[in-house]
């Protein structure tokens, strides 16, 4: 039986493709944003369905409630992501459970302290980082970690 595939995600990929793109005008970059959204979507019904398994921070939570509630104005879209978030994560991290591997890999890759996080939490499980940030997709890269860019997928698409 083929072993199931582990994903850290970040954020900035998790709200794409829970959001739909709220553009009104109907043009390049809002069909850039639209295959943005169908590929994040894609990824967390995977995790949804049971094909994938999903691991992220506690603050993962907290983050995405702010900027769904930025997007939306709405307290309950905010609400319903992060229960979907909570509900189908195999492992939310707490910063106690990871906070030593976490410390030596920021001195190590000098990475901001959330994006430290979100990698340690890739290192640690040995799961492919699924972002939308550029710089935390190098640093991964850079510390032999498996990391798929969003925009990257939707150029390859």
């Amino acid at each position: 039986m083929a072993s199931v595939v582990k994903y850290t995600i970040d954020t900035s990929f998790a709200v794409k493709g829970i959001v739909p793109p709220r553009r009104k005008k109907r043009d390049e970059i809002l069909e850039k944003q639209q295959k943005m959204h169908k590929i994040a979507r894609s990824y967390l019904d995977k995790v949804r369905d049971k094909h994938a398994e999903m691991y992220i921070p506690a603050v993962a939570l907290i983050e995405t409630a702010i900027v769904i509630s930025r997007i939306t104005n709405n307290e309950d879209d905010s609400r319903k992501a992060v229960s979907f978030l909570r509900r189908n994560a195999a492992h939310v991290f707490y910063e106690h459970e990871i906070l030593e591997e976490a410390i030596s890999f920021g001195i190590e890759a000098k990475a901001s302290g959330y994006d430290t996080i979100f990698l340690t939490i890739a290192e640690v499980t040995q799961s492919e980082l699924l972002t939308d940030d550029s710089l935390q997709h190098k640093i991964a890269l850079s510390r032999g970690i498996v990391s798929h860019l969003l925009r990257d997928m939707v150029a390859n698409d």
